[in-house]
C-alpha cells in the first residue's frame, strides 16, 4: 500500500469517527438517577422521585425533552413538596414549583 493511501484512510477514519461521536453526543441524555441526585444535593432535600421516560416541555418557543419529578425539602414550617422539570440533556432545571405542604398532626 502506498503512503498516500494510508494517510487518506487514516484521515477518512478520523473524520467519520469524529462525526459519529458528535452525533451520539448530540442525542445523549443524562441518567434520571444522576439528575435526581444532583437536584437533591443542590436543594438540600431529603427525598425525591423522577420519571425515567422523557416528556416534552415547552418553555418560551422551545420544546425540550425533560424528566419530570419531585422532591421533599424541610423548611421552617415542616416538609414541603416541590415538582420540577429538568432538561434531559443538560440537567438544567426548566421549572420548579411548590405543590403541597404537609401538615403536622
Amino acid at each position: 500500500m502506498k503512503k498516500e493511501n494510508i494517510l487518506l484512510f487514516a484521515a477518512s477514519g478520523f473524520i467519520v469517527g469524529n462525526l459519529f461521536a458528535r452525533t451520539i453526543e448530540k442525542h445523549a441524555r443524562l441518567s434520571p438517577r444522576k439528575v435526581l441526585l444532583d437536584i437533591k444535593k443542590d436543594t438540600d432535600s431529603y427525598d425525591g422521585w423522577i420519571e425515567h421516560r422523557t416528556v416534552p416541555f415547552q418553555k418560551f418557543s422551545l420544546t425540550h425533552d425533560t424528566y419530570h419529578g419531585g422532591i421533599i425539602k424541610k423548611e421552617n414550617a415542616g416538609p414541603v413538596c416541590y415538582e420540577f422539570w429538568v432538561d434531559s440533556k443538560t440537567g438544567s432545571i426548566l421549572k420548579i414549583n411548590k405543590t403541597a405542604q404537609f401538615q403536622n398532626g
